[in-house]
């Protein structure tokens, strides 16, 4: 009987379990997902009208120097009038994000962790940080998103997994896998400047760390350095940075934005600390911890630096990450934005864990809970999980997204809109506005005005001159248009 049923076997279903709760909905949704009236035609037009190669140049000269989000978003599935791929990539970069997580817990818990309790834990990481995302439809839905942000956030986990595997290796600079970091490095910051800032950081980081504990440098690190360096000049130089963030008198205000960020990141944090599982889960890390910081793991020298030095970096990342958009343009980080700050808050929080677990190690060694699971930590995490997810406002919303029908309502009128747009006769096309736009799906809808750059770009798009909503149903479309922006553009 004990050997069939365990503290650490019923760990293991709970944790999937919590991942499936979250990954169901988001899975089901993405049969109801279409491109993004934001962007998505627009890159697409672009293309039709000057190709792939002199689109990316127009982008890269007229608004941003992000090459690898240029390139993404300019050889998109629209591109070849492949809308089912709208149905695809979603599911795909839910799996792509719980192998990230996957591969970083495995590099570090090599014959320390078990290979179900490396699922288990990517299983209960990847839970949490969909949970706390900023916005649901623009980290799994949106594909300008998923250029600029998403796919960032799971080469990050993979990149975090190599660098680990390579150092283990101990052949620095004569190792193939240097060539993956380096292809990483090179997508990674080409998705965006926060991109950019956290790959130079980090490396940035390691150099100083390696320094400090091994007197040295690598070659291998130094010659990484340089690389992310030159793909940050391409990034930054570009003509086009200068006029996307020109225009705002607010931005590069210093006090201004230093002021904002302590405000807003006081408010952020503390909700993301509060309304969140991750002081459950971190309760469930303890032992895994524990585990990793004894003198016998491969990965405690990892964990084996000045802890001031750690936190002060995670804090100053932090703090640098919502800075800069308050810098750039002056107003609050966006929620694609904030995606990425969870992530550096989601894995930093565990990694300061683990430092302070080593720190008081000898002072803890006797505590139940960090020593093992029992039955009543178990039973009180299952409750805890299990209220922490019916309050939770992300899987409230894709379930209900469901339950009511909207998604399902969305994608039957669009399905009508694009036969519209096919069969019209007319240069110019009214098309009926979405009654159901939910808002796990969904950005916004195309203006009244058919002059309207979104507007224009769908038109364009489906060969017409214009496209603009017919104006009888524009007050009761009002009232469905509301709960699609309430999650992208809310501050805490």
């Amino acid at each position: 009987m004990n050997q069939l049923i365990t503290p650490n076997k019923i760990l293991f279903f709970l944790l999937i379990g919590c991942l499936m709760m979250v990954a169901t909905p988001l899975v089901l949704l993405s049969f109801y997902n279409h491109p993004s009236v934001v962007d998505d035609y627009c890159f697409a037009y672009t293309v039709m009208r000057f190709g792939v190669w002199r689109s990316q140049k127009f982008y890269y000269d007229g608004w941003t120097g992000r090459y690898f989000h240029n390139f993404i978003v300019h050889t998109s599935p629209l591109i070849w009038r492949w809308f089912s791929a709208y149905t695809i990539f979603p599911i795909v970069l839910l799996g792509l994000l719980w192998t990230g997580f996957f591969t970083l817990i495995r590099q570090i818990g090599q014959r320390v962790i078990t290979t179900a309790g490396q699922i288990a834990i990517a299983s209960g990481a990847c839970f949490l940080y969909i949970s706390q995302l900023r916005s649901i439809a623009e980290f799994f839905y949106w594909y300008t998103g998923l250029a600029g942000y998403s796919l960032a956030c799971v080469l990050l986990l993979f990149l975090l997994g190599v660098f680990i595997a390579h150092d283990r290796q101990r052949t620095r600079w004569k190792s193939p896998l240097l060539l993956l970091e380096a292809v990483l490095v090179l997508c990674i910051i080409g998705s965006s400047e926060t991109w950019m800032v956290v790959t130079l950081s980090f490396l940035g980081f390691r150099a100083l760390v390696s320094l400090l504990y091994r007197r040295t440098i690598p070659v291998a690190q130094i010659g990484l350095l340089i690389w992310a360096g030159l793909c940050s000049y391409a990034l930054i130089q570009a003509p086009g940075n200068a006029i996307r963030m020109g225009g705002n008198s607010l931005s590069q205000d210093f006090l201004f934005s230093a002021i904002e960020t302590v405000k807003f990141g006081s408010v952020y944090f503390r909700d993301q600390l509060l309304n969140s599982s991750i002081l459950i889960l971190s309760a469930l890390f303890l032992p895994i911890a524990y585990r990793l910081t004894d003198s016998r793991s491969p990965a405690r020298p990892y964990f084996s630096i000045y802890w001031w030095l750690a936190l002060g970096f995670y804090l100053g990342l932090l703090f640098v990450l919502t800075f800069l958009h308050f810098w750039a343009v002056g107003v609050p980080p966006v929620a694609r934005l904030l995606n990425v700050v969870n992530l550096v808050w989601v894995v930093g929080w565990f990694y300061m864990l683990t430092v302070f677990v080593r720190l008081f190690r000898h002072r803890i060694s006797n505590w139940a809970l960090v020593t093992g699971y029992r039955w009543p930590t178990v039973a009180v995490v299952a409750v805890l999980l299990g209220v922490a997810g019916y309050r939770n406002t992300n899987l409230r919303l894709t379930y209900d997204d469901l339950r009511s029908g909207r998604a399902r309502e969305y994608h039957q009128q669009m399905e009508e809109r694009y036969q519209l747009m096919s069969s019209s006769r007319g240069d110019t096309v009214a098309v009926p506005p979405l009654t159901a736009l939910p808002a796990s799906l969904v950005l916004e809808d195309l203006s009244y005005r058919s002059e309207a750059m979104f507007n224009d770009c769908w038109a364009g798009y489906f060969y017409r001159k214009g496209v603009k909503l017919r104006t009888a149903s524009a007050t009761a479309t009002a009232s469905e248009v509301q709960p699609a922006s309430r999650q992208v553009t809310s501050q805490p």
